[in-house]
């Protein structure tokens, strides 16, 4: 990549995300119409995603099984993907666990990647990356962070070892970190 953000470890190297992925894609644009009854098919959008996790599933479209064999046909949305807010409020991500028959609408990207997601998803996370989202974000009523942005965001990139080494670490201070906040409640 020629525009290196700032110096890495020899043994890194800066990429554009999409020479990473296996899928970056990013939901319905124009989301069909919601069934009036709950089912187990959801179409959700930006505001179901919090940090590190699916939320407020109480507020989505439900979808019929037809409807949502052909949504999910965009972002097949399998376990172990990153789902990232990209319309709205940007930055926001979350590996999906695979619990749900979920699809998205515009506001959402789907990633899988060759790499560890779980690093991945901390990067998307850092305080660099989270500034990247914002300087190249776009739009006047509605700000985003589109496919074509997201596609050339530069990601610094470890050796797979050190990926493992680096989530490992990081999840580890995470729990620390909770366990603190516990006994201090």
């Amino acid at each position: 990549m020629e525009d290196e953000p700032f110096e890495i470890p020899d043994s890194w190297r800066w990429v554009k995300l999409t020479s990473i992925c296996n899928k970056l894609v990013d939901g319905d644009h124009n989301p069909p119409k919601s069934v009036e009854e709950q089912t187990e098919y959801i179409m959700a959008s930006s505001r179901n995603i919090n940090y590190d996790r699916l939320d407020d599933l109480e507020n989505v479209r439900y979808l019929s099984k037809e409807v949502f064999k052909i949504e999910n046909n965009r972002t097949k949305a399998e376990k172990g993907d990153i789902f990232f807010t990209s319309v709205g409020t940007i930055g926001r991500s979350c590996i999906y666990s695979g619990d749900y028959n979920i699809c998205f609408q515009r506001s959402v990207t789907v990633l899988n990647t060759n790499i560890n997601n779980q690093f991945l998803k901390y990067f998307f996370d850092s305080n660099f990356f989270q500034t990247y989202v914002i300087e190249h974000s776009t739009g006047t009523a509605q700000m985003g962070f589109y496919l074509k942005e997201m596609a050339n965001s530069p990601i610094a990139i470890p050796p797979m070892h050190e990926q493992a080494r680096i989530v490992d670490k990081v999840s580890e201070l995470f729990y620390q970190l909770d366990q603190i906040q516990n006994n201090l409640i």
